[in-house]
């Protein structure tokens, strides 16, 4: 195996870890799921797979570049990333214990196309995956000097997202899964935000640290 293909699936490694963690992406495709069923969701998935696969060709193509020039914008997203991040920890905490509306909640579909573009903007908005992204492009970015490798990646990337989020989207689509949601939402609002604010709090120390 060339370097450049160990690279690759190091990279889709940790772009699938980053995937299965909670995060925005993540609700996204819940919320629908819990609110319209699997049609909506997989459309969601699937525009948060085709943000995936621009994310993954502007990191192949030198994003890299301009954080190795600029490497104060990382520690920013990071710490931006967090906040977001403990932020939405902090609501999950709100709704266990008000028994308001958290932030995974049913919504309804929109149709295709405006159900596409939520993903897209979801996943294009989100400060978690940019970091990701900015991480990926300072070693992808070198190996990925043909056109087949760049097409490889990113097309791998976003079949992985699409994976991954999808079976997010059919989970919660699933009746007995929703049932169990509603039943028990209190709690897992509590343990979505304990998650959240973990995540948010590691990125946040990350980012400092990285400044000192």
């Amino acid at each position: 195996m060339t370097d450049a293909m160990v690279t690759i699936f190091a990279a889709w490694s940790a772009l699938a870890a980053a995937a299965l963690s909670p995060g925005p992406n993540m609700v996204a495709v819940a919320s629908r799921g819990l609110g319209s069923g699997r049609g909506s969701a997989l459309l969601v998935a699937f525009g948060i797979a085709l943000g995936g696969f621009g994310w993954a060709m502007l990191t192949a193509l030198g994003l890299g570049t301009l954080f190795e020039a600029f490497p104060v914008l990382l520690r920013v997203l990071g710490l931006v990333g967090g906040l977001y991040l403990g932020w939405l920890g902090y609501k999950g905490w709100r709704a266990a214990i008000t028994g308001g509306s958290g932030e995974i909640a049913p919504q309804t579909g929109e149709g295709l196309w405006r159900d596409v573009r939520y993903g897209l903007v979801v996943t294009a908005t989100n400060p978690k995956v940019a970091l990701l992204w900015a991480s990926l492009s300072t070693f992808v970015g070198g190996q990925t000097t043909s056109l087949s490798l760049l097409l490889l990646f990113a097309c791998g990337s976003s079949f992985i997202l699409f994976a991954i989020y999808g079976g997010y989207g059919l989970l919660f689509s699933v009746g007995g899964i929703r049932q169990l949601y509603v039943r028990f939402q209190k709690t897992s609002e509590a343990v979505f935000g304990t998650i959240f604010g973990l995540i948010g709090i590691g990125m946040i120390i990350r980012s400092v640290r990285a400044g000192l």
